[in-house]
């Protein structure tokens, strides 16, 4: 199929491995970020084994591993005692499919996405692009921006994220809204770690209403610690909201002292809060030569450890959908046929998730006993 270029819209994660596996299959692409610069604020993310086979096909599955670390042991433990419930050793998982769970700085896995698609061409990315409209016809769709700056293409890929502007414009209707659950996050470096953190170096515990979670980044030199627990009302935008520890203290005080001594030494300032913000499953993800992709057709919800994985995917598998097309349409078909239901699917059980950490009464499925491990984007029939 000969294209003359490929519109991304959003240049975070799923934008970046969407324009990297064009390229990668000989297509060229531009992609449209509103911010004014491509980089990714925030702290830890869970790459698995599906997402590591995408990460492998795209180039960068080492130049990832080196920057990030592979705890040998991924424990569940009681959220009040801090007792150990069960464990699940990294390379079990390794051994049962094909790839050890990753745990990620964001802004490292966007750095190698990001050099990646420049190192094929330097002209790929532009920042500053805040999108407004679409005007499209049987010849092809081009990009309006806030500015009145335009970017043709034969097809435009809306990868915008959560509160899409694409999807609202494309199919109108339901906004992103407030969940219910409100989350904290910090970076905490090795040196104010506590002793008993240090040892496990990563423990989920999931206690009444809400849940703690902290993993080692960058080989142990930091750790990323999240609590999550339910809310009734949120009113701030965005998900780098100031925080104090005082406050997030506060509301996990009952959690086991190891876990209340971790967020005492988080360090001035570097707090942040968010509302997490959903939107129901959309019913078709392709309208003409328009496509969504990533949190943009799937909000997700972090209770699996999916989003990031979900959007790698994607990317992948709107790549491979191209090179085995001969139009637009055919490849945005394939892909949406290869691709809504799972990530309908992952959306949905990631709600689900979210109620069982915060519920004892709700058993657990994580995101390998639900067999999401298994898909291998690479290989999926597209």
């Amino acid at each position: 199929m000969q294209l003359k270029r490929i519109t991304i819209i959003g240049g975070g994660i799923g934008g970046l491995a969407a324009a990297l596996a064009l390229q990668r299959r000989g297509f060229r692409v531009s992609v449209y970020e509103r911010a004014q610069a491509f980089r990714e604020i925030g702290a830890g993310l869970i790459i698995t084994a599906n997402a590591r086979g995408a990460l492998r096909d795209l180039g960068v599955d080492d130049a990832l591993a080196m920057r990030s670390s592979c705890v040998p042991v991924i424990h569940a433990c009681d959220y009040a005692t801090g007792a150990v419930q069960g464990s699940t050793r990294n390379r079990d998982i390794e051994a049962r499919w094909g790839a050890a769970t990753l745990q990620v700085h964001r802004g490292d896995l966007h750095d190698v996405l990001k050099e990646a698609v420049v190192a094929n061409d330097p002209d790929a990315l532009h920042a500053g692009c805040e999108f407004a409209e679409l005007e499209q016809d049987e010849s092809g769709v081009t990009a309006i921006f806030t500015d009145g700056r335009t970017a043709p293409g034969d097809a435009l890929i809306g990868a915008d994220g959560n509160t899409s502007a694409v999807r609202s414009f494309v199919f109108p209707g339901e906004a992103a809204g407030f969940n219910g659950q409100v989350a904290y996050r910090a970076l905490i470096p090795q040196s104010l770690i506590p002793e008993r953190v240090r040892e496990l170096q990563m423990g989920m515990y999931a206690g009444p209403g809400r849940y703690m979670l902290f993993y080692a980044l960058r080989g142990g030199s930091i750790m990323n610690l999240i609590g999550c627990g339910r809310a009734t009302t949120w009113e701030a935008e965005g998900w780098s909201i100031p925080a104090s520890n005082e406050e997030f203290e506060a509301a996990y005080a009952d959690f086991a002292p190891h876990l209340v001594e971790l967020i005492r030494a988080i360090p001035s300032g570097e707090l942040f809060k968010w509302g997490l913000r959903d939107r129901e499953p959309l019913a078709r993800w392709v309208d003409g030569r328009v496509a969504m992709l990533g949190d943009a057709a799937h909000p997700m919800t972090p209770f699996l450890g999916q989003g990031a994985c979900l959007a790698l995917e994607d990317g992948l598998v709107l790549g491979r959908a191209f090179a085995a097309s001969n139009s637009v349409e055919e490849a945005l078909q394939r892909y949406e046929v290869a691709r809504r239901i799972r990530g309908t699917n992952v959306q949905l059980w990631s709600r689900e998730e979210g109620l069982a950490l915060q519920d004892p009464n709700i058993p657990q499925r994580p995101a390998a006993a639900r067999g999401l491990l298994e898909y291998d984007p690479a290989t999926v029939t597209v």
